[in-house]
């Protein structure tokens, strides 16, 4: 039984960047599904990550903050902190 908090859309063609809390590239990650409050995403490679990211799909859009929640099988899912801000270019 799924509990999530909003409804999610498949994006397997988005990439999201991943940056630490200085924000400092950390590594690249394809998007398995995307919601106004978090994403599940598959890392390029497996590493080890902080819980607290700065993340953005291109150069030209602001960071989003957001917290690790889970990781296995070579996945991710990570929560924004302000799920109200504007993520909706990343939809497309």
């Amino acid at each position: 039984m799924e509990q999530r908090r909003s409804s999610r859309w498949p994006a397997r063609l988005r990439v999201m960047k991943l940056f630490d809390s200085s924000k400092r590239f950390l590594i690249e990650c394809r998007v398995l599904d995307l919601s106004r409050t978090g994403a599940r995403l598959q890392p390029e490679v497996a590493r080890p990550l902080p819980m607290r990211l700065n993340v953005r799909s291109d150069e030209a859009e602001p960071f989003q903050a957001a917290r690790l929640v889970w990781s296995r099988a070579g996945e991710i899912g990570i929560t924004f902190i302000d799920p109200d801000k504007d993520i909706s270019a990343w939809e497309a």
